[in-house]
């Protein structure tokens, strides 16, 4: 039987977890250079604004933030003055990363729903119940030195499950009205495919994603491994979304010309306008 709060198991698990953030530092260093040209393209003005892009930029440049802070306090050069500011300024830039990246989503079911109040204010009322989660989670957690690296040590196991319960619900939720919302179009164009396509992906990713990181907090191992895949978790949900949003974006020629469906489609739009 593994004891999990053996001191010695916990300095090789504060080994494994450092590594794994310089991992996710580089990976989404990466990608957001990988898909800078929209940011470029907007400086430029090549690329006209659009007000959902700001969730879009928002949850990109909130968890560059975050990980190059979590590269910073994990750096064998950094001495930490305050761990628990540290980490609060950390998990805030997380979490309006996390927050943004399902907005991405929110905004393009209601435009889909542009005629049902109802379900704008239901969409509205999910959206402020799932910020005010991940409000309540930042609120909750405290944070400690061990053995010279800055980690969480207590974050409330009912928030912490009540946020990720809650995201799967509401990336569910959003799936099922987009689907169900496109359905009621008359077109079968493949940028209406394309959309159910991205939402089932999105869905699936963050998910398993998700659901890992659901088992490993009920589990309650220990602080370390209950903290271990929240910031992979976090770079999942944002990288997935950024993609969603660029797809729509960027067309393929297959979205730009569909010769069976009966509605001209132009980029980015069947019969309801992307706002992207």
């Amino acid at each position: 039987m593994v004891d999990w709060n053996d001191p010695d198991l916990e300095a090789k698990l504060e080994v494994v977890s450092v590594q794994l953030l310089y991992a996710i530092f580089g990976l989404y260093s990466w990608e957001y250079i990988r898909s800078s040209h929209v940011e470029i393209a907007l400086l430029r003005r090549q690329l006209p604004f659009r007000w959902p892009l700001v969730s879009y930029i928002t949850a990109r440049l909130s968890f560059l933030i975050a990980t190059i802070l979590l590269a910073m306090r994990s750096s064998p050069f950094y001495t930490i003055v305050d761990c628990q500011g540290m980490n609060f300024v950390i998990m805030f830039w997380t979490n309006v990363a996390i927050g943004c990246s399902s907005t991405n989503l929110m905004i393009r079911t209601w435009v889909i729903w542009k005629n049902s109040r109802v379900l704008r204010l239901l969409l509205v009322l999910s959206s402020l119940g799932y910020w005010t989660l991940l409000t309540l989670f930042l609120a909750s957690a405290r944070s400690s030195t061990i053995n010279g690296v800055c980690m969480i040590k207590f974050v409330n196991p009912a928030y912490a499950s009540a946020v990720v319960i809650y995201v799967m619900l509401y990336d569910l939720s959003l799936l099922v009205f987009t689907v169900i919302g496109l359905l009621k179009m008359p077109s079968s164009s493949t940028l209406w495919k394309a959309l159910v396509k991205q939402g089932v992906v999105f869905f699936i990713f963050n998910f398993v994603a998700n659901l890992i990181l659901l088992t490993l907090t009920r589990l309650n191992l220990n602080p370390i491994m209950n903290a271990i895949f929240g910031t992979p978790a976090a770079c999942i949900c944002t990288i997935a979304s950024n993609q969603v949003v660029l797809s729509l974006l960027h067309p393929s020629s297959s979205h730009e010309s569909d010769s069976t469906s009966s509605v001209k489609v132009h980029p980015l739009t069947t019969d309801v306008t992307v706002p992207w």
